[in-house]
């Protein structure tokens, strides 16, 4: 069963996954173990309340894969990859190219994709 949410609390729903998915590589970056794994269960738990909207929280989740911070498109991609395969690997290339941990990571997502060991 689909929830109703008005478009400001969806709104707030997707800039709070946004946020999480900055804290989360803040504390990837840090290497803060416990602090990364509570805004993991925080991105999860926003993608939950977003796709429980239904068509409308896939359609407003996936506008989030062209946020203009690599950080939040490429946890969007991560989450949406099996429903926009195309566009999820377009971000996650794009986001690969970044130096660091994130284009790391980024690069891993698609060779995981690609052998085929996305669980």
């Amino acid at each position: 069963m689909d929830i109703i949410l008005n478009s400001q609390a969806l709104d707030r729903l997707l800039h709070r996954f946004a946020m999480a998915a900055k804290s989360h590589h803040e504390a990837l970056e840090a290497m803060d173990a416990n602090r990364a794994e509570q805004h993991a269960r925080m991105v999860a738990a926003l993608y939950s309340a977003i796709m429980a909207a239904g068509q409308l929280g896939k359609e407003q989740f996936s506008t989030l894969l062209e946020y203009p911070e690599p950080v939040v498109a490429a946890m969007t991609a991560v989450y949406i990859i099996r429903e926009e395969p195309e566009k999820s690997l377009r971000v996650l290339q794009r986001v690969a190219a970044e130096p660091g941990l994130l284009g790391f990571r980024a690069a891993a997502a698609i060779e995981r994709w690609q052998n085929g060991d996305w669980d």
